[in-house]
């Protein structure tokens, strides 16, 4: 027989550490002279044994990229010009000042106009365009607004690669270039204006 065997099996085996010591275990190790001295941690209350707490978050700030400033204006501070072109390829160019669209009256003598707005007479022999159609203008952004002045046939605007859209009197309406109007059995189309201002016509 071996020296010393049969107090080496006397003697019971440490636990194994794959899993939380627990109070019998900690009893078991200092009555074997195992473990000399027990120090505790304060735990809190509430707290998991054996549990990690995860790290603080920290919130990361926000930064929004500023708004991107219109383009409309351009070419050296100046606004581009848009021409309102009718079927017969007359040109009239549209500008800040407004331009309001209406059949031709038959006697400028007798009839009055005290508005300044310049005007875009039209020979209509059916009669389909109101002597005050529709108002077109260039606003501060550089856009081509249409508005109908509560004509009677109405006015439709055409989008490129869209569908018709009637207008609502009184509401203006942004235009694109490509976009076709129709005033009553009158058809204009927006388009980019020439490089010369004198290629097309003044309104009146």
């Amino acid at each position: 027989m071996a020296r010393g065997s049969g107090s080496r099996r006397g003697r019971r085996r440490a636990p194994e550490h794959r899993r939380p010591l627990h109070e019998e275990d900690i009893e078991t190790l200092r009555q074997d002279g195992l473990l000399s001295k027990v120090i505790r941690l304060p735990v809190a209350a509430g707290a998991p044994s054996g549990s990690i707490p995860p790290p603080p978050r920290i919130a990361l700030p926000v930064f929004t990229a500023p708004a991107a400033a219109p383009a409309a204006i351009r070419d050296n501070g100046h606004r581009p010009h848009r021409d309102l072109c009718l079927a017969d390829g007359t040109r009239t160019r549209v500008t800040p000042a407004g331009l309001v669209v209406g059949r031709r009256r038959r006697s400028s003598a007798t009839d009055s106009d005290a508005s300044s707005t310049p005007r875009l007479d039209l020979r209509d022999e059916s009669r389909s365009l109101s002597r005050e159609h529709a108002h077109l203008v260039v606003d501060a952004q550089g856009r081509v607004t249409v508005t109908d002045l509560g004509s009677g046939n109405g006015t439709t605007v055409q989008q490129r690669g869209g569908r018709p859209v009637e207008l609502v009197p009184g509401a203006p309406f942004i235009l694109s270039v490509g976009d076709t109007v129709h005033l009553g059995g009158t058809t204009a189309v927006l388009q980019e204006a020439r490089s010369s201002p004198e290629d097309a016509a003044s309104p009146s």
